[in-house]
């Protein structure tokens, strides 16, 4: 499943749409079959019910005649000329075919095992006929027993009446429960009807919430899979347009092996591979400005970043800033060189550069101008400080531990900016008061 989950979209679409269509298939099918079944039951049931129905109606009538029947012996016993025997034999043999088309449609159906009502109904109903037919032979033999009398007196006549109410009870008895019989049959086509659309309406719900978890599943995850698309690649074109190095959220949740997701990695590969060139570059660049600024032995800066920077300074100054320069010589350095050699004299100037790093200010720049000549310029420092400051770096040298080197000093020259100053009158003020310390013995401080 989890694989599933995290394998091609075109896949996983394409299964849900394949669900989806063979649950509609099904749901299609299971309607043809429902309606089919049903329509054969309903078939079943109107074999039964429609000519049960037309013979209610036809006894009902024949049930009025019967009263005419009745109505008529009543006549017979006033001595009205009358045939109530023929005009009854007529009305039996009409009721007798009615009940014979309804006990042959029941016993069709009895025979045929295709009831789909309460089988009680159908033999109660044959009951209720035999019974009824039975009262009919026996009304019809009262009267042919009361007609064979030579003399017939109204006690005669009067003795038919409990036959005629128990005929017209039998066929009351017999209509009811055809009555009951047609009913049922009613509430069986309506108990169909209504199950058929319980179950079309819960399959229709069903295939329409599968359509729509399909469509809301498409529409997230394309929304939110293409959104980190659109997330990188903005970044991309951000640091197209800025030079910087791209930076790209790492992926969290699920790894998706779909198209999107073969995508976004092939995407993350490419701005990989742009920032490492971006970052190469930067470092490179880094590189050049080192070599074109710093002092490749010491790190300090060089002559060009010396010249670049007093400049910014004296800018600087002119709009109300102020700053101090420190100009530093080592003592007999030479000698170093003759004596120790050149290896040793290099390693004395970069152990000097980073003693003075290591004291100096974060604000403060160093420049090494050339050979054993070096600048110190003093962001935000009056003359006073310069000097002291100057006089802590001289006795800092001065005191070097590391024994693998030769002892050495240095001179310095301070001064601090003066309204009107420009970068040449500066450094020759500077260069006169490391002038005066070396002439005054050196391993000193003066200034100008």
């Amino acid at each position: 499943m989890r694989s599933w989950w995290k394998g091609s979209l075109t896949r996983k679409i394409g299964s849900l749409s394949l669900v989806l269509l063979s649950f509609l298939f099904l749901v299609i099918l299971y309607s043809v079959f429902t309606l089919q079944r049903i329509d054969g039951e309903l078939r079943e049931v109107a074999e039964i019910d429609v000519p049960l129905a037309e013979t209610m109606a036809d006894i009902e009538t024949l049930q009025l005649k019967q009263h005419l029947v009745l109505e008529q012996l009543e006549l017979a016993q006033l001595g009205v000329e009358a045939a109530p025997l023929e005009v009854f034999r007529a009305h039996r043999s009409a009721l007798l075919q009615a009940l014979n088309k309804a006990e042959k449609v029941l016993d069709n159906a009895l025979r045929r095992h295709q009831l789909r009502l309460d089988i009680g109904q159908h033999r109660d109903v044959l009951r209720k006929i035999d019974a009824l037919k039975q009262s009919c032979e026996t009304f019809e033999q009262a009267i042919v027993n009361v007609l064979a009398l030579p003399v017939r007196k109204e006690a005669d006549w009067q003795a038919l009446e409990p036959h005629a109410n128990r005929l017209d009870q039998h066929m009351e008895a017999m209509l009811a429960a055809l009555d009951n019989l047609t009913l049922e049959a009613a509430r069986y086509t309506e108990k169909h009807e209504r199950e058929f659309m319980l179950v079309n309406a819960v399959l229709g719900i069903s295939a329409l919430g599968i359509g729509l978890y399909l469509t809301l599943y498409i529409i997230d995850v394309l929304r939110r899979r293409i959104g980190r698309l659109q997330g990188d690649l903005d970044s991309l074109q951000l640091s197209l347009a800025s030079g910087e190095p791209i930076t790209v959220s790492p992926a969290t949740g699920v790894r998706y092996v779909d198209e999107l997701g073969t995508l976004e990695q092939d995407l993350r590969a490419m701005i990989a591979s742009l920032s490492q060139r971006f970052a190469d570059r930067r470092a490179v660049e880094k590189s050049l400005l080192e070599l074109a600024t710093q002092d490749k032995l010491t790190g300090a800066g060089n002559r060009h970043k010396w010249e670049e920077q007093l400049q910014l300074e004296l800018s600087l100054a002119a709009r109300g800033g102020h700053f101090s320069l420190i100009m530093i010589d080592v003592d007999h350095f030479k000698r170093i060189n003759d004596r120790h050699g050149h290896d040793v004299g290099d390693r004395v100037l970069k152990r000097m550069a980073a003693r003075l790093r290591e004291r100096l200010r974060s604000s403060d720049q160093l420049f090494r101008l050339g050979g054993e000549e070096f600048a110190i310029l003093l962001r935000q420092l009056e003359l006073t400080t310069a000097l002291t400051l100057a006089d802590e770096l001289r006795a800092l040298l001065g005191s070097d531990p590391d024994s693998a080197l030769p002892p050495f000093s240095v001179s310095m020259g301070v001064t601090e900016y003066r309204p009107g100053d420009d970068a040449t009158l500066l450094v020759k003020r500077a260069d006169a008061a490391l002038y005066a310390a070396k002439s005054q013995g050196r391993d000193c401080v003066q200034s100008a």
